[in-house]
């Protein structure tokens, strides 16, 4: 039998978003039964997508105070599309085209505020296990957390050594004999062609690295001994510095009711 050659992460959204507490159940409601599988998981080429949630006390946690989208306490919503590799033109004209009908259709939630949304290339992972869960497969495994992490390279690092410093050589061993089972790394993309006018251009293009790293556990029981100083330890290395560094939990998806509590 000749050996299956699985699809690959090539691509990923990232999205964070917030919402006053009197409209989080409406929002959670609209955005797991409407806006995620028609302006999300239903495109072709999607491989899958995942939601995540901060309470108070995982904000609490974050650093440094202020980050790339304002106050590090800002997108206590977040919600993760991997797309296949090479595929993500078609992959967003086929949204483009859906968010035109959603949005003639008045299926919008207007009450949210939307920190971050937008696409990005896949730069490298890492893994704890030589046999462990694959990135095309961490959204469908469904960890019991994730923590994001935005580094920027300094202004004489390419953002290829900033990927291997931050990767192979901070997170690598880090990750061995942890609950941090998995690393996946994206750098942002240009702004698309289809956004609105409105919407600003991306930051940090050519710069910046967004780290999703998935946890076993919640990430509250590997925070200090993994997390915590590993801003000190990039700046330390020369190659960059950490701009958010973020724990969120899995969310209980399709229950409707609000589960996080005003920061």
């Amino acid at each position: 039998m000749p050996e299956h050659e699985p699809p690959e992460v090539g691509h990923a959204i990232i999205a964070l978003h917030d919402v006053a507490p009197e409209h989080e159940a409406g929002f959670h409601r609209w955005y797991e039964a409407d806006h995620m599988l028609a302006a999300g998981t239903m495109a072709p080429w999607t491989i899958g997508g995942m939601r995540w949630e901060a309470p108070a006390d995982l904000r609490a946690l974050r650093y440094p105070p202020e980050g790339p989208f304002g106050p590090a306490s800002r997108g206590a919503f977040l919600m993760l599309f991997w797309i296949q590799r090479d595929r993500l033109a078609e992959q967003q004209e086929w949204v483009g085209d859906a968010m035109h009908d959603i949005e003639a259709a008045g299926r919008t939630f207007p009450a949210r505020d939307a920190v971050t949304a937008t696409t990005y290339d896949c730069a490298g992972h890492v893994a704890r296990d030589p046999d462990g869960v694959p990135p095309v497969l961490a959204l469908a495994h469904h960890f019991a957390g994730v923590v994001l992490l935005v580094a920027e390279r300094t202004p004489d690092t390419t953002l290829g050594d900033l990927t291997t410093t931050l990767l192979d050589r901070i997170l690598g061993p880090r990750l061995a004999g942890s609950p941090v089972a998995l690393a996946v790394a994206f750098t942002p993309r240009p702004k698309e062609p289809w956004w609105p006018a409105a919407y600003p251009e991306v930051a940090g293009v050519g710069d910046r690295l967004f780290v999703t790293c998935f946890t076993d556990v919640d990430p509250r029981a590997c925070w200090a001994t993994h997390f915590a100083d590993l801003g000190d330890t990039l700046a330390a290395s020369g190659h960059g510095r950490v701009l958010l560094a973020a724990p969120f939990v899995a969310r209980a998806v399709g229950t409707g009711h609000a589960t996080t509590d005003p920061a």
